[in-house]
């Protein structure tokens, strides 16, 4: 048969561990001192014990030396059992050289056997014929003519028993009703104190969706509980945040898709109202898979930022030349450029750790998106900057820029005319950035737009 340990509760509330710790504690408490008081009271008492059958011994033997004889001894005891008057628990033996009793106490002394006269003391213990426990003490002396007796005093200790045991068990009692009320005042004060954190639980649960921007009250609660608080206040900012800007990309998209959406149903709709010819159809047709391929970069333009979120460990990190990359990406859009008459300039010189797709992608709306928003004939500049690391694109935009410059990186918000793009470039290469374990940020110097993209600590 195994033994396996059974395991502790982890559910049990914090009042009763706390009570039943208080109880435990003075339970170990208690019998520590319980213990060690009633061994300090036994030897106490075995002490005085002992100290007073050696006054007696002492007593009897200078008591003995002015006897004459044994006769006279046995004849007349009371020379020494007149000293055991008032003391009931104390009692006398004497015997001769041989071991015959010459003088004998009433009691029920233990029987000890005979080992001849003792040099110095001895101590001696037993039970008597009663089953009482007695305590002695033999030394030798003589008498007036010089013959040796053996002297027994004996003291008995029943009462003593008596009274330890008694100490126990008050000793036990005491105990018991010290560790009730140690259990029954650690209850009560732990559920005082717990009271804040009551309160905090029930202000806790009356937070819901409708209700984020309710925070917990810190002034309400004790030191100890501070730190927690705050971090729940701050959970509660961050999650707030998150819904908001969730309910605004909801509203964003439903409001983005409604467009296209609209021309492809409202196109669908008047071809089919009657027959027309196949060119008509298939000007049909064409506008509505441009319309598609437009919701499509949407599309996956959107699940790249969703899954940008958590994507870090998926890059395939490798040393690239960032002159080389800006120069391919200035290549790709060298016709577009043509078109407004910019030109595009590529200034510096960086090598940095970086997932090559992601960084075409970053560079890609970069440019593409200064070359949108510039007036005919500006230029784009990228700078390698190895102090940041990174790259800095700069144009001068051709429309006023908003106040606040962040609001560029928030999604579905585009400068241009809805047909240009759909708001999710910057937050792409915004997003981009932050997975190299860098940012994207605008600046806004003598009339001219810098996108920073640092791609590293």
């Amino acid at each position: 048969m195994c033994w396996r340990p059974v395991a502790m509760n982890k559910n049990v509330s914090l009042t009763r561990r706390v009570a039943l710790g208080f109880a435990l504690l003075t339970v170990l408490l208690i019998a520590g001192c319980g213990v060690h008081l009633y061994h300090a009271l036994k030897l106490e008492m075995s002490h005085r014990d002992q100290e007073e059958l050696a006054g007696k011994i002492s007593l009897f033997r200078k008591t003995v030396a002015y006897v004459p004889d044994l006769a006279t001894l046995r004849k007349g005891p009371g020379v020494l059992t007149h000293f055991l008057i008032g003391h009931d628990n104390l009692a006398l033996r004497v015997r001769n050289a041989s071991g015959d009793v010459v003088v004998d106490s009433p009691a029920a002394l233990p029987v000890v056997a005979w080992q001849g006269l003792t040099v110095g003391s001895k101590p001696l213990g037993g039970a008597g014929a009663d089953g009482h426990p007695w305590q002695g003490l033999t030394a030798a002396g003589r008498l007036a003519d010089g013959q040796p007796v053996q002297l027994e005093v004996w003291r008995a200790t029943h009462a003593q028993q008596a009274l330890l045991e008694w100490y126990r068990d008050q000793m036990l009692i005491a105990g018991a009703l010290a560790t009730l009320i140690a259990a029954a005042l650690g209850w009560l004060l732990v559920r005082g104190s717990l009271t804040p954190l009551v309160a905090l639980t029930a202000s806790a649960q009356a937070i819901h969706h409708h209700n984020l921007s309710q925070r917990l009250d810190a002034g309400r609660v004790p030191d100890e509980l501070q730190g927690l608080v705050q971090s729940f206040n701050g959970v509660l900012e961050r999650l707030d945040a998150a819904f908001a800007q969730l309910s605004a990309y909801a509203t964003d998209l439903a409001h983005e898709l409604r467009t296209p959406l609209g021309i492809l149903l409202g196109q669908t709709q008047v071809a089919l109202s009657r027959e027309r010819s196949a060119d008509d159809y298939r000007q049909v047709l064409s506008d509505n898979a441009e319309e598609l391929e437009r919701l499509a970069r949407m599309v996956n333009d959107l699940l790249f930022l969703a899954k940008a979120e958590n994507a870090e460990n998926l890059l395939s990190r490798e040393m690239l030349d960032l002159e080389v990359e800006a120069q391919r990406v200035c290549d790709f859009f060298e016709i577009l450029a043509e078109e407004k008459a910019i030109r595009l300039e590529v200034a510096g010189r960086l090598r940095l750790q970086a997932d090559r797709a992601s960084l075409r992608r970053l560079l890609n709306n970069l440019v593409s998106n200064a070359i949108r928003y510039s007036p005919h004939g500006e230029s784009v500049r990228l700078t390698m900057e190895p102090s940041l690391p990174g790259i800095v694109i700069d144009n001068r935009p051709a429309s006023p820029l908003p106040d606040d410059l962040n609001i560029l990186f928030e999604r579905f918000y585009s400068r241009g005319d809805k047909g240009e793009g759909h708001g999710l470039g910057l937050p792409i290469a915004d997003a981009i950035a932050r997975l190299h374990g860098g940012e994207l940020r605008a600046e806004r110097r003598e009339g001219r737009l810098y996108m920073i993209a640092r791609c590293g600590a």
